[in-house]
């Protein structure tokens, strides 16, 4: 093989290093930035709960140290659309107080809720249209608000941008944001997949009342109101609201800590309450003190979790900085320098004998 075709074929090879190198940066890379198709995890809570009312028995049971588990699973994927399968255990003491079963369709790079998906995905358990995130922030997470969801309202929320601090459990800078909402309607469709009931017997609802934290005013009244109402049920209504906090690792967008408080209330229908001008003339701040708590849990994710959450982030940091810096560069300087090399072995003139 001569000098020049030797020269020729090295300097081919570096321009193919260069091509590649480009095509990992700008094209593979990018398409690495999405949720994965085998995500498998768990994220554990600690916390408390000052009541909780038992859905079967509607006995309340308080001051109770729970744990909370939530699973993520993609179940299939299509496309850059996601199946995520959700499971959630509430325990106290290892003895279950609560599970929930949900499944999402989310675009695997925005983290929102898709707008097309299969139409098999929708006969899920736990499963209708959303909007907005609902697991998680995306990939190169920004400083700014975000369209969030509440499965509890049926309804977006905002996810607002705080600040960037320094997490001290993880020991990374993380984007902090917050949210929050006052007590508004639960959803009807919310309330039945929380195993809660719309309206309760007459008797019950009165012992209901006599056990909970409201005000003497009503539940002197109540028995007088109770006589004037012909149905045999009481129509109830429950109420949400919460405050939230989210630790995020902007490069990869895993949820390292959150910090939440929930309060769901139960209140006396809108027709119930029309009975009597008393109650249907009460102020906002005079019906919300006439609703009783049924829900009210303050949780944050485990030291554990934390750890494990800073693991995934920083394993998927490698990974992009392995494929979309590391690798690319390296091929691309290679593959100039053998297109130096291949350049000087074509252009220089081969020694003759003299």
């Amino acid at each position: 093989m001569s000098r020049k075709t030797l020269g020729g074929l090295i300097a081919i090879i570096g321009a193919i290093l260069i091509v590649a190198g480009l095509a990992l940066m700008l094209v593979v890379v990018p398409g690495m930035k999405q949720f994965p198709e085998d995500v498998d995890t768990t994220r554990s809570y600690s916390g408390t709960m000052p009541v909780l009312l038992n859905a079967e028995t509607f006995e309340f049971m308080t001051d109770l140290d729970v744990e909370l588990s939530r699973h993520f699973r993609t179940e299939e994927v299509d496309g850059d659309v996601a199946l995520v399968f959700e499971e959630q255990f509430l325990l106290a003491g290892g003895q279950p107080l609560q599970q929930l079963v949900k499944h999402y369709a989310i675009d695997r790079k925005t983290m929102e809720f898709a707008d097309t998906y299969p139409e098999e995905w929708a006969s899920r358990e736990g499963f209708w249209p959303r909007e907005g995130l609902v697991l998680g922030w995306p990939i190169d997470t920004e400083k700014k608000d975000y369209v969030g969801w509440s499965d509890d309202f049926r309804d977006t929320v905002t996810l607002g941008f705080a600040e960037e601090v320094q997490h001290d459990r993880a020991g990374i800078t993380t984007y902090y944001f917050a949210a929050s909402a006052p007590p508004k309607l639960i959803h009807p469709d919310a309330v039945t997949a929380m195993g809660l009931p719309n309206e309760l017997p007459k008797e019950q609802f009165a012992a209901l009342i006599q056990g909970a934290a409201v005000s003497d005013a009503l539940k002197n009244i109540l028995p007088v109101l109770l006589d004037q109402w012909e149905e045999e049920t009481i129509p109830l209504q429950y109420y949400y609201e919460y405050e939230a906090e989210y630790w995020i690792e902007p490069e990869t967008g895993v949820l390292i800590d959150t910090r939440k408080h929930e309060l769901r209330k139960v209140g006396l229908g809108e027709e119930f309450l029309q009975i009597s001008p008393l109650l249907a003339n009460m102020s906002e701040e005079q019906r919300a003190g006439s609703r009783v708590t049924v829900f009210d849990l303050t949780y944050q994710a485990t030291d554990e979790s934390v750890r494990d959450a800073k693991q995934d982030a920083d394993d998927a940091a490698r990974q992009i900085e392995l494929f979309g810096t590391t690798i690319p560069i390296a091929a691309i300087i290679l593959g100039a320098l053998l297109i130096v090399v291949g350049g000087v072995l074509v252009l220089s003139k081969v020694p003759t004998a003299g």
